[in-house]
């Protein structure tokens, strides 16, 4: 279903138990979009089934050192941030609340959901930790994500890479500049 992306009325709020399984599948439909261009094979199966699960998801919303916000327009979830608090990270010392995932459907990419969501983010940063400072990190290759980040005033503090079976893949570090 494709809907006109003019404006939606986008409304965030903490995910609940009862979100897990539709968060499991958005956050397969969002990561096999981005990441599996060339198809899916076995490896990325097993990734996304092993990693989006609605168990993980009802265990996020539960947990005391993670917030995991979701967006809805007319009553569906289009997008979701996760973050984690207490999570160091030696090329952003500076703050230690991790962006873990921000996904956002794509039908509804560049209509302001990433933003509000991002905004809602920092803003539950804020609350648990007095500072809304955040660390992420980003494939180097999805630019659209890495100059979202940036036009929302993280930036690139070093590289990391994430390890899929014998493949590394590089990611940017981004953080939010200190205070």
């Amino acid at each position: 279903m494709r809907r006109s992306m003019t404006s939606p009325l986008v409304t965030v709020r903490p995910a609940t138990a009862a979100d897990a399984h539709t968060l499991a599948a958005l956050a397969i439909q969002v990561w096999l979009d981005t990441y599996a261009t060339d198809g899916v094979n076995d490896l990325l199966g097993r990734y996304v089934l092993s990693t989006f699960t609605p168990a993980a998801f009802a265990g996020w919303a539960e947990a005391p050192d993670a917030a995991l916000r979701v967006a809805q327009v007319d009553g569906h979830l289009v997008g979701y941030a996760l973050l984690q608090f207490n999570a160091a990270q030696p090329l952003a010392p500076h703050c230690d609340t991790e962006l873990r995932t921000l996904y956002v459907q794509s039908p509804f990419t560049r209509s302001g959901v990433g933003s509000v969501l991002l905004r809602e983010a920092r803003s539950a940063a804020h609350a648990r930790t007095g500072n809304d400072g955040l660390w992420l990190t980003v494939n180097v290759k999805n630019q659209r994500a890495c100059a979202f980040y940036e036009k929302h005033g993280l930036a690139v503090t070093g590289l990391t890479q994430f390890v899929l079976g014998e493949e590394r893949h590089d990611n940017h570090v981004m953080a939010t500049p200190p205070n």
